[in-house]
């Protein structure tokens, strides 16, 4: 086995999922979004907890070019030319997918979402929202009251031990991370089954090595986390 960790190479900075696996609790929303691309129209879609929407949304339409994928810009934006920004990139795409950060939204964000929803609608553009938010992030209220009035589809992280030892072993591909083979039982047995928690988990796993230079196993996952075999 390789002395190292992990591997000095120039990786692509991938969201949450490495590769895609399509697991048992995601396939309603795949399937829905794969009928909105034939239907067209407005749909929101939401989640829970973290469930990794942004890469379902890569996996299903980046080999779409009728497709746009929108975010918001890394610059703090007035309203109005973050909406023009998108109305720029979509300009000649029938569908559009909107990819917010979840939680709450600054005031001129919410407002350009607003307009844009308002945009798709008089142009008879087909476009997804995608954003997890509690009923007191849905502001302003005039965005809460267009989503409100959109289908929704929520997405679902993997539940069973199956799929998220899949999904975990995925990102750690991505990661190229060499882990010992005790470290992932591990993780599902001390760590709560939950997508959030265990990629949470692995995360300080990988803060600690890399800082340290220490190889990590069952034993030393368990001690770093703070948990008791």
């Amino acid at each position: 086995m390789s002395e190292q960790q992990t591997l000095s190479l120039a990786i692509p900075n991938q969201k949450n999922y490495g590769n895609w696996v399509r697991h048992h609790a995601c396939e309603e929303a795949s399937s829905r979004l794969a009928l909105w691309m034939v239907k067209g129209g407005l749909l929101w879609l939401s989640s829970e907890g973290l469930a990794g929407k942004s890469h379902l949304i890569q996996a299903v339409f980046k080999e779409h070019p009728q497709v746009a994928i929108l975010k918001p810009s890394h610059e703090k934006l007035s309203s109005v030319a973050q909406l023009k920004a998108w109305l720029n990139m979509s300009e000649h795409h029938a569908y559009w997918v909107l990819d917010l950060p979840s939680g709450l939204l600054s005031h001129s964000l919410g407002y350009a979402v607003f307009h844009l929803i308002e945009r798709a609608k008089d142009m008879n553009k087909a476009l997804l929202v995608s954003w997890r938010c509690t009923p007191d992030e849905m502001c302003p209220p005039e965005l809460s009251s267009r989503l409100l009035m959109m289908e929704q589809v929520n997405a679902a992280a993997p539940s069973s031990d199956e799929d998220l030892k899949q999904v975990l072993e995925s990102v750690l591909q991505t990661m190229q991370w060499d882990m010992k083979e005790t470290v992932l039982p591990t993780l599902l047995q001390h760590v709560p089954r939950n997508l959030s928690d265990l990629l949470a988990a692995i995360e300080t796993l990988d803060k600690y090595s890399r800082e340290t230079g220490e190889k990590m196993n069952g034993a030393k996952a368990l001690k770093v986390l703070g948990l008791h075999d």
